[in-house]
């Protein structure tokens, strides 16, 4: 569809629309009509692509296996490098007071997707070398660890976590404890005594202490989303005098998960044979984690083409934006829509989720799932086009014409994943006893984009039915 939605007079329209000028626009201030024209002609196509190893960019780490109609069956679990806590108080504590200690793992209240109630087991390993790099979705831990030998074993559900009072103080999180043998912490303890520098330098730490692995040893139906993971020590004073003896209890933090050292989630998904099929019959799904994206072609030379050849006016580039419905599955497990989508060109996507990124309206475009409309809204995507004009004289070959959607994760400056507490500020006073400064941009600055880790994730997405907007300005002289 082709249409002039508005037309108005303006005998100085001209200075409006100086600084975004594409086409045959002098310096006269004579225009004395303008018609906005939309064109809505276009088509797009698309055809799923596999996606089933995502780089090891995520804190979040996946605990657990899940079975649902219309996705598949997931099986995820972890491993994860630690970074040492500095320094660890050797002059208030002494050695004979550690009186026990734990792994924790914080998940925030409906941190999970599954079955609240059903029972499961959770195993921690002591890694016994280093983690390979690169390391991807697709690692088997094997070799990494001893399997006759865990460190601690817990069983929990996902309504009776453990909590204490940090972690309800910190906005309803709750906690996956593993105890573990006093003697680990006895050991860092001596550890840093000797050789305090082994704490300072994550690299140094890793030799000593190269990691953990964490799996599921019983149970199914429920995969759990881990925000924080720490290894803390608690600590039992005994202070006599002649009236009372008075017992004090501390709790220290020895080690934990941040975004700067190495954590990757070990993922097995067995996708449902209704979605294969689906696939197979040419619909386009998207699904996470690491198991489907789609590959878009989009009209983009049409696109230029439409707005070049209209040589009845001086024309002036609006606006580019993409609407796409979505059908969401139903299954029995609550698996939902992705919640945000990147879209990018194809040949730019791995360079761009192997590091920091975030789109930046120009090449790379991100979308959050309308749950109301049902469908992804990418809004303006004019900067690529006039890009394309600028420096490619408005002719795309095939390679400007062809995209991914990819679902992703989103992390702003106040919230350190979709579930909206800040990580790493939380890691800095489990670590060090204080609260960094907060950042002085606003409070919701997208600061990066990660592959979509944090849940598992379907849709069926509507191509035949998506809507390509152009909008471009005409403008007559008289």
């Amino acid at each position: 569809m082709r249409k002039v939605i508005l037309s108005f007079a303006a005998a100085s329209a001209l200075l409006a629309f100086q600084s975004c000028t594409e086409s045959g626009i002098g310096s006269s201030l004579a225009v004395t009509h303008t018609e906005v024209v939309m064109d809505s002609s276009f088509t797009i196509s698309g055809r799923t692509v596999a996606n089933n190893t995502l780089p090891a960019r995520t804190i979040t780490q996946l605990l657990g296996s899940i079975h649902a109609d219309n996705y598949g069956t997931l099986s995820a679990d972890f491993v994860s490098q630690m970074m040492p806590a500095w320094p660890i108080d050797t002059s208030y504590i002494t050695e004979n007071e550690i009186d026990s200690c734990c792994f924790v793992f914080r998940i925030p209240n409906g941190g999970y997707t599954g079955d609240s109630v059903t029972p499961m087991r959770a195993t921690v390993y002591r890694l016994t070398k280093p983690l390979p790099r690169p390391i991807n979705s697709s690692f088997d831990p094997t070799g990494y660890y001893d399997n006759t030998n865990p460190l601690g074993t817990t069983a929990y559900t996902a309504t009776a976590l453990q909590s204490d009072s940090l972690a309800e103080a910190l906005d309803g999180y709750r906690e996956i404890r593993v105890n573990v043998d006093r003697n680990i912490a006895v050991e860092m303890y001596r550890e840093f005594k000797r050789n305090p520098g082994t704490f300072r330098d994550p690299g140094a730490f890793e030799n000593y202490f190269p990691g953990i692995y964490v799996t599921t040893t019983f149970g199914n139906g429920r995969v759990m989303n881990i925000y924080n993971t720490e290894f803390k020590v608690y600590c039992r004073r005994l202070y006599k005098d002649e009236t009372i003896d008075t017992v004090i209890y501390l709790d220290r933090s020895y080690m934990g998960a941040t975004e700067e050292v190495l954590s990757n989630n070990n993922l097995r998904l067995d996708i449902s044979n209704t979605i294969s099929d689906m696939v197979d019959n040419g619909d386009a799904i998207i699904q996470t984690p690491a198991a489907y994206d789609v590959q878009l072609t989009l009209p983009v030379q049409e696109i230029l083409d439409r707005f070049r050849n209209d040589t009845e006016a001086s024309t002036v580039f609006n606006s580019v934006s993409l609407q796409i419905p979505a059908t969401e599955l139903v299954n029995d497990r609550g698996i939902a829509p992705p919640e945000y989508l990147l879209l990018i060109p194809e040949s730019k996507k791995n360079e761009f989720l192997s590091s920091t990124n975030v789109p930046n309206d120009v090449t790379s475009f991100y979308a959050q799932y309308d749950g109301t409309n049902k469908c992804y809204t990418f809004s303006e995507m004019r900067q690529y086009f006039l890009k394309l004009l600028d420096e490619k004289g408005g002719v795309a070959d095939a390679e400007d014409c062809t995209f991914s959607l990819t679902p992703i994760d989103v992390l702003t400056d106040n919230s350190g994943s979709s579930g909206g507490y800040d990580y790493t500020t939380y890691m800095y006073y489990l670590l060090y006893g204080y609260y960094p400064m907060p950042s002085t941009g606003s409070s919701s600055s997208l600061i990066e984009v990660k592959p979509a880790m944090e849940r598992p994730s379907i849709v069926k997405l509507e191509l035949d039915k998506a809507i390509l907007k152009l909008y471009y300005s005409r403008l007559f002289e008289n």
